[in-house]
């Protein structure tokens, strides 16, 4: 699930597994005031589903979509047996009332991957790259969700039984659709660097606010550029068979505990400069003296 600005989220595919709460509250309702005339259009890797509004968009949208799978499917080292619904709305209003989940939609909600259903449902946002971000991060999450159906069934488990971190999974999907550390989260990693709340791995698995995605994509990126791109796949692939421990200590040769270590020091070294540099363009004597 991929939410605009810093709010809260979960990703789907674990909230689906718990039992929802009775959303029948006098004004919570929600509200269906339109019909929507849907029509199919079928790619090589998925059924997407769309309405007359946005015939103009819906081949643009494909192609995206396709473009994604093209890449995250090496990523993984994977492929889907099957086409996945991906559902567009012309517009956030629109997306709102969507049927196909239960429970009500925020504002700043842009995109949901269902884990159970393989579905895929998000709204067109006014700026293509919004949208090739939101629905890239969307597709990570179908590659996640597969990957760990299928690995679970394999073994003769429960598919739904392995549920990784939060950073794992929102921090790996926010990476693999920038591909970078972009401004938002560099400005997060700043501010935590500077201000002493930069997380451990081991506390950040324990929380559930927007740590998980600024600092989840802070540490695959940090994975990615050390030890290679083709290691997030691996470690994906790894950890609902073994465990995320010990997938990381199998790909990587180290163990989640020196991982934290080595992160939390390279974004320091890479962010505290940056306030060393501004006190000294400001005069401070305590920085001269410093050296």
């Amino acid at each position: 699930m991929l939410r605009s600005a810093d709010r809260l989220a979960l990703p789907l595919g674990v909230l689906l597994l718990a039992p929802l709460p009775a959303l029948a509250q006098f004004g919570k309702n929600k509200v269906q005031y339109e019909s929507f005339d849907f029509r199919v259009l079928e790619t090589d890797h998925f059924f997407i589903y769309y309405y007359p509004e946005e015939e103009a968009a819906v081949l643009d949208a494909a192609r995206m979509a396709e473009r994604a799978y093209a890449r995250l499917s090496k990523v993984f080292r994977h492929q889907w047996d099957e086409k996945k619904p991906l559902i567009l709305y012309a517009s956030q209003s629109d997306f709102q009332q969507t049927n196909i989940f239960r429970f009500q939609l925020e504002e700043g909600i842009q995109g949901v991957t269902e884990g159970l259903r393989d579905r895929i449902v998000l709204f067109f946002p006014s700026a293509y790259p919004d949208f090739d971000h939101t629905l890239t991060h969307e597709i990570v999450h179908a590659f996640q969700y597969d990957i760990m159906r299928k690995g679970a069934l394999s073994q003769g488990n429960n598919p739904f039984a392995f549920r990784p971190p939060l950073w794992f999974l929102e921090g790996m999907a926010e990476y693999l659709s920038t591909g970078e550390i972009d401004s938002q989260t560099a400005m997060w990693l700043r501010d935590a660097s500077h201000s002493g709340y930069l997380t451990s791995l081991d506390e950040l698995s324990r929380v559930g606010d927007i740590r998980v995605y600024r600092f989840g994509q802070a540490i695959w990126y940090y994975v990615g550029t050390r030890y290679g791109g083709e290691k997030i796949g691996e470690v994906m692939q790894k950890a609902p068979l073994i465990g995320v421990e010990e997938a990381f200590q199998e790909a990587l040769a180290v163990d989640l505990e020196d991982l934290s270590e080595d992160w939390l020091e390279a974004v320091r070294l890479t962010y505290l400069p940056f306030f060393v540099q501004a006190a000294r363009r400001k005069g401070f004597s305590w920085c001269r003296e410093a050296g």
